[in-house]
């Protein structure tokens, strides 16, 4: 069977949802690849036609995730079209229904036996997508806009681990209206550059 056919890239899918479910009831470091595969209701082999062992696992489904993080972020503007703050509505962020659709992922930052550096995961991709793919006009002539995206970043990623501790009590538009009001206190707008290498 080829990797990325439609029946294996579903059949990653059910092994790492079992190995998540079994981390939020084991914690991480006790989790095995039998219970994985029990969780799934697959068997050993077909877990190693994929996986080499669990740390394989995990580092698929954390560059997955760290990818799909970035892309969310991004998805709903156009290459080198300027965005106004003052124009952007809830439906300009795709990140948080991304996160809201994978919580039982994101609930694992609450875990203290978790995926090893997930926590700095979210805070990593988001500068990473803003230091690539954005380039924004403040509403200060001069900013350090190294630190100012290292400051959003985390920033972001914290008004995001708050609202997964609170188990995600504001809708996805509400959250994407608070991103939109603090953004709205120091920019004006901005671009999505493209990529050039």
């Amino acid at each position: 069977m080829k990797s990325d056919s439609i029946q294996a890239i579903r059949t990653k899918q059910f092994l790492k949802n079992g190995f998540i479910e079994m981390v939020h009831k084991k914690g991480y470091g006790a989790v095995t690849v039998k219970d994985i595969i029990d969780c799934a209701q697959f068997n050993r082999t077909t877990f190693y036609v994929y996986y080499h062992n669990k740390d394989d696992l995990v580092k698929e489904l954390m560059e997955e995730m760290f990818q799909a993080i970035q892309y969310n972020s991004i998805s709903k503007y156009k290459i080198d079209k300027h965005t106004k703050v003052t124009e952007l509505t809830t439906d300009s962020f795709e990140l948080l229904n991304y996160i809201y659709d994978h919580r039982s992922y994101f609930k694992l930052l609450l875990l203290e036996d978790t995926l090893p550096h997930i926590h700095l995961q979210l805070p990593e991709a988001i500068f990473n997508v803003l230091q690539n793919k954005f380039d924004i006009q403040y509403n200060v002539s001069t900013v350090d806009d190294d630190s100012q995206k290292r400051y959003m970043s985390f920033g972001t990623a914290g008004l995001i681990m708050d609202w997964v501790s609170k188990d995600f009590d504001a809708t996805p538009a509400e959250m994407t209206e608070k991103l939109i009001a603090i953004l709205n206190t120091f920019a004006k707008g901005f671009i999505i550059k493209e990529i050039t290498g």
